[in-house]
């Protein structure tokens, strides 16, 4: 029951990144964005993006860690080299784009925290598999993903604010860019620190 309830929520997870991907950041992959002024850098930032949420769940399968331990390292690989680009191209984005030119600052603001809490958890991740933290990195890399997963969030919530409470664009688009990282990785660090607690209480019985 536990393996199919996992499964199942991967499962989700990836048909939810999936309509993402097949309905938004698609449309960018056309020769008016290329010639836009910001064009290359924005199709850098989504087509490495793109990678890392398709690579990313690999990460998480123990059938694939174990049986297939050089894939499980190489997609690991890929997923991080993935991050780090993309996130460099944000950053360059938010501080050329729209601060300099927009003067849109809360949304650079929050694209760039997105870009930095998106490298920390990575780097995090890489450093603990580094010294054999397993459970460290494990835990990293979840905190990593729901990051990656940043970009689904933001689009997806964004559409239905749009369509069901009708609010300004630029206002949607301000909120976004910070709720679509910092309460998902919220959630996720309760349901990782309670997990531990869980554990403990169950390896200590009859302590108060």
């Amino acid at each position: 029951m536990k393996k199919q309830y996992y499964l199942g929520i991967w499962g989700l997870i990836i048909a939810v990144n999936f309509y993402y991907i097949y309905n938004f950041p698609l449309n960018y992959f056309n020769v008016e964005a290329w010639q836009a002024a910001f064009g290359p850098m924005l199709i850098t930032h989504i087509v490495f993006g793109l990678i890392a949420i398709v690579v990313g769940p690999f990460q998480f399968f123990p059938s694939i860690r174990k049986k297939h331990p050089h894939f499980h390292r190489l997609s690991g690989r890929v997923y991080l080299f993935s991050i780090l680009i993309a996130s460099i191209a944000a950053i360059w984005l938010a501080v050329f784009h729209k601060i300099l030119v927009d003067k849109h600052y809360i949304f650079a603001l929050g694209g760039i925290g997105l870009a930095v809490a998106w490298l920390t958890t990575s780097g995090m991740a890489l450093w603990a598999v580094k010294k054999r933290q397993f459970d460290q990195h494990r835990e990293w890399m979840v905190r990593s993903y729901v990051v990656t997963c940043g970009f689904t969030t933001f689009r997806i919530v964004a559409v239905n604010l749009n369509a069901y409470i009708q609010m300004d664009g630029f206002v949607i688009g301000d909120i976004m860019a910070w709720a679509c990282w910092a309460v998902p990785l919220l959630f996720a660090e309760v349901i990782l620190q309670a997990r531990k607690i869980n554990r403990a209480e169950k390896l200590s019985p009859g302590m108060n």
